[in-house]
């Protein structure tokens, strides 16, 4: 490698982080890893609380971005190019802090009931004080230490609006109650709205950081599923190894009831298998020699000798859990500009607190200190930079966790925002609508029996690459016909194949191709109804017909009334013949279809909906279907489709049902819909409720004020009410 491809080279780091809590704090960690050399993005996940890193390490090394981020007041608690990494670090400093809130919380209830029943209780204005000060100090401690962490890095964030309320209603207090010789009792102290404004401030933090852990509650119940263990053979013999030493290739043994520990395909042994952890499909799926087997899926019945081929980070597990983890964290357009405005959000609060704190207590009607500082603490209080940080990601981190649980994976956020305006549902046929594996479906023979015509067939095409010929082989060997191979075959592509075998000559093809060769074929008697037909003749002699049809997938029908039912057209498209697409679509309920198109047909099919005004989706898993799956409004792959199919769509559906292509629409627009919640309760809030601290509404109803306490309590519950409204996505109806 040169010099300069070794500078342009790229790596990735997972960084799960202590102390991120708000919009402003991921605003201040992605400007400063940001604006470091090398460093090419940074992208924090407010969530889940992890920053995701791209890097050049011939210019800046992973320890100098630990320096960079704990200077600037956040723990790091691990990095690794993992992405499933760190999570039980994150979940247990989430569960210490949510266990420190609590607490914080009960001694500050306690606190106030002191200072407030402090006259019932009799007791005296000194030990009010302590109570009071113990609050401050102790149950605010928290708030205080990000102050002064916020202080030291010049970027303000919601622990310097807490801090500097409760210390000025703190101070302020003191030095009313220290005014006069001796400890005195003064009028205006705050001791009683400072323990509540606390308390109120530590449930809400405790609500959140509680109703957080629901995030991720389908990953990382992926993740703990993972086996740990996994036995291979060796020499003939059985040895138990760590899942994550398994080598590609290696034979692995699975038992009943045990989980697959990696990826493979069966060598030996029939069984099934439950996938319903990774496709959402609750049908066991049936596993034989040659069939693909999921790490951390179910082995239900049979023993199995299987081939390693998917381990580690190339496993279907880690690249659901890759794939979701960094559609959490891109950031869409709406959620940039939030980040932009959180940003600001801070120091224009700040600006407004001292601006209506100066007002009340030199200029306004009635002003007073008193008055001045209570609308200062209100003003601090009362904005929650929380709610409009969390309002975006909070709802995405949900969503994609739901449809990871569904089996779909969502691949790019901006899908969300063009799956509302999706008016169009194109569908490919081969193995997408069907089920993409021809099948023998009517046998028609002419002058002999069935199993006269399929072995006669099966020594035509024996020897066939052909899908036809597959089939047909499929039959046979369902029915115990024995498999003859010729002794010379000489096929004619796109019309038939010319087999010989001792002293007979067998043709199998299209029926025009036999009378080409002498062969006298009777008109048809059994309608195709768009079903392929394979003509068999022996020694000159027709022996009959064998029907091929590529049946629907179980859902089909469903899927298409579903997708009907939610306003949206249904288009087939496929590159079949024309007869076949028609039956096709009439039996899956479509009306309108498109047969042999070409695979730039389909894009330009695409084109002419856009130009029509029509935003349309495209669902496919062909190679053919990529050019489509890239120009629609929002792609849609199979995840048995073809690697080009899956790298150019938006969402990939892991289970194997069209009902998921509905459900992915369908949840798409509940995430946005959701989004758009949040985000008008999160600016509602601050919309109104600052004003109304600072006393703007004062002209039109007089004693129009926010006492600091109850500004303590919106801002708590507007954040939660974020969270929880997200948390709605994990239950949804579809």
């Amino acid at each position: 490698m040169s010099e300069d491809s070794a500078k342009d080279v790229t790596a990735r780091l997972v960084i799960p982080l202590e102390g991120v809590h708000c919009a402003s704090c991921v605003a201040r960690i992605e400007r400063a890893l940001a604006a470091e050399p090398g460093i090419s993005s940074a992208s924090v996940h407010l969530p889940t609380r992890t920053a995701f890193v791209t890097y050049k390490p011939a210019e800046i090394q992973p320890e100098r971005l630990k320096i960079l981020i704990e200077k600037l007041g956040y723990k790091v608690l691990e990095m690794s190019q993992e992405e499933g990494s760190g999570r039980e670090l994150v979940a247990l400093s989430l569960s210490r802090e949510t266990a420190s809130y609590l607490l914080k919380f009960w001694c500050a209830c306690a606190l106030a009931v002191i200072i407030v029943f402090a006259h019932l209780l009799m007791l005296s204005d000194f030990t009010v004080w302590l109570a009071a000060t113990a609050s401050w100090a102790w149950c605010g401690s928290h708030f205080h230490k990000g102050f002064i962490k916020a202080l030291r890095s010049g970027a303000p964030d919601m622990n310097t609006l807490v801090s500097m309320s409760t210390t000025t209603a703190y101070v302020y207090s003191c030095v009313l109650a220290f005014s006069t010789a001796g400890f005195q009792p003064g009028n205006g102290r705050m001791w009683h709205e400072l323990a509540i404004l606390i308390a109120f401030i530590n449930f809400g933090r405790w609500l959140e950081s509680r109703s957080r852990k629901g995030a991720g509650a389908a990953i990382g119940r992926l993740m703990s599923m993972a086996p740990r263990f996994a036995r291979v053979l060796e020499n003939g013999k059985a040895k138990t190894i760590r899942a994550g030493e398994v080598k590609p290739g290696q034979t692995v043994l699975i038992s009943p009831g045990e989980q697959f520990p990696v990826d493979g395909v069966v060598l030996e042994g029939v069984s099934s298998a439950d996938e319903s952890m990774l496709t959402g499909e609750s049908l066991p799926v049936d596993k034989m020699p040659g069939s693909l087997v999921l790490g951390g899926t179910l082995n239900k019945q049979g023993v199995l000798q299987y081939r390693a081929t998917g381990t580690g980070r190339n496993s279907a597990l880690a690249r659901i859990v890759e794939t979701v983890r960094i559609s959490q964290a891109a950031k869409t357009p709406v959620q940039q500009l939030v980040d932009r405005i959180s940003f600001y959000f801070v120091p224009a609060v700040l600006a407004l607190a001292v601006f209506a704190g100066v007002i009340w207590w030199r200029f306004a009607p009635g002003c007073s200190a008193e008055m001045g500082i209570s609308v200062f603490v209100a003003v601090l209080v009362a904005a929650c930079p929380c709610a409009m940080g969390l309002a975006v990601p909070m709802a995405l981190a949900v969503g994609m966790d739901r449809a990871a649980g569904m089996g779909i994976l969502i691949r790019n956020p901006d899908a969300l925002e063009r799956a509302r305006l999706l008016g169009v549902v194109v569908i490919d046929k081969t193995g997408t609508l069907t089920q993409g594996k021809l099948t023998v479906d009517k046998l028609l023979p002419e002058s002999c029996d069935e199993e006269t015509l399929l072995r006669s067939a099966m020594v035509a095409e024996g020897s066939s690459e052909h899908p036809f010929a597959a089939a047909i082989r499929a039959c046979a060997k369902a029915r115990g016909v024995d498999v003859r191979r010729p002794d010379t075959a000489q096929a004619q592509p796109g019309s038939g194949i010319k087999a010989s075998l001792g002293q007979s000559v067998f043709l199998a093809g299209k029926a025009e191709w036999l009378v080409a060769n002498g062969i006298t074929v009777p008109p048809d008697t059994y309608p195709a109804q768009g079903r392929s037909a394979v003509a068999v003749a022996v020694d000159g002699k027709f022996l009959g017909r064998i029907l091929l049809s590529d049946k629907l997938r179980p859902s089909a029908v469903s899927a298409v009334k579903k997708l009907r039912e939610t306003g949206m057209d249904v288009f087939l498209v496929s590159g079949d013949r024309r007869e076949a697409v028609s039956a096709c679509a009439a039996e899956a309920g479509i009306k309108e279809y498109y047969a042999e198109v070409m695979p730039e047909e389909k894009a330009q099919l695409v084109a002419q909906l856009h130009a029509q005004g029509r935003r349309a989706a495209m669902v496919g898993d062909g190679f053919n279907d990529a050019p489509a799956l890239s120009r629609a409004d929002l792609g849609i792959a199979f995840s048995s489709g073809t690697d080009v199919a899956i790298e150019a769509a938006d969402m990939v559906i892991m289970r194997q049902s069209l009902d998921a292509v509905s459900d992915s629409i369908l949840l798409s627009r509940a995430i946005r819909s959701v989004i758009k919640q949040n985000l008008f309760w999160a600016f509602a809030y601050n919309i109104v409720l600052l004003p109304l601290a600072a006393g703007a509404f004062y002209p039109l109803w007089h004693k129009a004020f926010l006492p600091p306490s109850v500004a303590a309590a919106a801002m708590a519950l507007s954040s939660v009410s974020v969270v929880l409204n997200s948390l709605r996505l994990r239950n949804i109806k579809l």
